[in-house]
């Protein structure tokens, strides 16, 4: 009578993952009703769909591997099949006298029946990975104030590197970003028609913005001559 135990899958479980490996292929190994060793195999580089009825599920004939397969896919299922029988196999089975004894079954799944086996494309190019940015925390302003339903804040760099962002949020269609570094040498070195488009931006998308801008400009200016 057929038997296969947890101890025999642990023996033979060395050569079937040699076998999984040499083809890039992806498998489990498991014991059904005691008897049968069972190999199932989930995903690999070995394309098994003119074999199949197009679900990804096929449940291989182990006794008709060398005339139902070709080429790679007969080389790794011959292969899979000795490594799951091992050295101890043996089959005494005598169909005419309705005797049957050997030493376990052996179960082939390409896939599963509510899983289909995977192609793996081992020749698709990896993708580059993108490189990291430096992570950026919010930092309140000192000096905050709402403006028409948004708030200034400052974005520090990490590392304590000497970045300055004014980012208005909250209330707006879209986060901006006026300026990195200084912005009023920004606006410095900007011709005419740089500021005319930054002085059109303000006016029609913050209006509020633009007259506190120009009553603390007037202001300062004033400060500055001693008025």
């Amino acid at each position: 009578m057929a038997y296969v135990s947890q101890d025999d899958k642990a023996k033979l479980a060395p050569a079937i993952k040699k076998v999984l490996n040499k083809y890039g292929m992806k498998g489990s190994i498991s014991i059904r009703h005691h008897m049968s060793l069972v190999v199932t195999l989930q995903s690999g580089a070995i394309d098994f769909k003119d074999y199949s009825h197009g679900d990804g599920y096929i449940q291989v004939n182990t006794y008709h591997i060398a005339t139902q397969y070709q080429g790679k896919a007969k080389a790794f299922l011959t292969e899979l099949l000795a490594a799951m029988k091992g050295p101890d196999y043996f089959n005494e089975d005598d169909a005419m006298t309705d005797y049957f004894h050997r030493s376990h079954y052996t179960d082939i799944n390409i896939g599963k029946w509510n899983k289909p086996y995977f192609l793996q494309d081992l020749h698709k190019p990896k993708k580059a990975k993108v490189a990291k940015t430096a992570s950026k925390k919010l930092v309140k302003a000192s000096k905050t104030t709402s403006f028409n339903g948004w708030t200034p804040e400052v974005i520090q760099g990490s590392k304590g590197k000497p970045m300055t962002y004014v980012k208005f949020v909250e209330g707006m269609n879209e986060k901006t970003t006026i300026s990195d570094g200084d912005t009023a040498e920004d606006l410095a070195r900007m011709n005419n028609k740089e500021l005319d488009k930054v002085v059109d931006r303000l006016v029609d998308s913050y209006p509020t913005l633009a007259e506190l801008l120009m009553s603390r400009i007037g202001f300062a200016m004033l400060d500055k001559d001693g008025l």
